[in-house]
């Protein structure tokens, strides 16, 4: 199946840097980078994403461009150039902030580029010294997953019909007792707020966070974990069925 670059760039900007509004929670060295930014930075894509990465007070927040003033403005004139900006193979123009730019993201050490090649390198790794390694890269790529379901059921050509057939309400997603995740439909599209909100329509859930990992991994398969009860599904199933086929598509975005 064919990668579309314009689903890729929303998957980018919303999963992959989105997530870090999570590793800044998880992580102390994160937190600690985090901590010392106030700046807010847009990332305006022609025919792509038009975001806001928000440092203030230790916390990261990724939204959707609303207005407020910023203190860089990052222009990329098509899905393409964006996507080759979060590999690192290429800079934005900087419509406005250029030496704040170069302070936040020009260089190796600066900030933003410090935690999105630390996380990645967390999020990618495949051994780990610890328990507390693997849980890290387990949660980041739980979150990372389901905002990926948001972005690839609104973008990709082929996820949205699917999303399209996901009736309106609340889909919760968790890795039970460790972390959770909602998908909202409303309004033909879907969005993910990074924690339990009440009212859920149908709900997914890992029994534990081994299987949340065999799973998002691809090395256990979820109807069998459903079978065994690994996984359960709760609620209306018909949601969960078109979710499940957005997910099979989430993971050739999130490389």
């Amino acid at each position: 199946m064919a990668i579309d670059s314009k689903t890729l760039a929303f998957v980018n900007f919303y999963a992959a840097i989105g997530t870090l509004e999570k590793f800044v929670e998880f992580d102390l060295e994160a937190a600690e980078v985090a901590r010392k930014q106030n700046i807010t930075v847009r990332f305006n894509v022609k025919g792509g994403p038009d975001g806001l990465v928000i440092f203030k007070d230790g916390k990261v927040t990724v939204i959707p461009y609303d207005g407020r003033k910023v203190d860089v403005n990052l222009y990329c004139n098509n899905a393409d150039k964006f996507n080759k900006v979060v590999d690192g193979t290429a800079m934005p123009l900087p419509v406005k902030g250029l030496i704040k730019t170069l302070n936040f993201m020009g260089k190796k050490d600066s900030p933003f580029t410090v935690l999105t090649d630390r996380m990645a390198a967390i999020m990618r790794a495949k051994e780990f010294q610890n328990d507390e390694e693997r849980n890290l890269c387990t949660k980041l790529s739980f979150y990372a997953m389901a905002a990926g379901i948001a972005e690839v059921g609104n973008n990709d050509p082929i996820a949205r019909y699917a999303m399209e057939r996901v009736l309106d309400g609340n889909i919760v997603l968790g890795i039970k007792d460790v972390c959770y995740a909602t998908l909202v439909k409303k309004d033909g599209k879907l969005t993910v707020v990074r924690e339990k909100l009440p009212g859920g329509r149908a709900f997914m859930t890992f029994n534990t966070i081994e299987v949340a990992k065999g799973l998002i991994d691809g090395e256990l398969d979820s109807m069998a974990c459903v079978s065994s009860g690994l996984l359960d599904t709760r609620g209306h199933m018909l949601m969960l069925e078109n979710i499940n086929k957005i997910l099979n598509i989430v993971p050739k975005y999130l490389q």
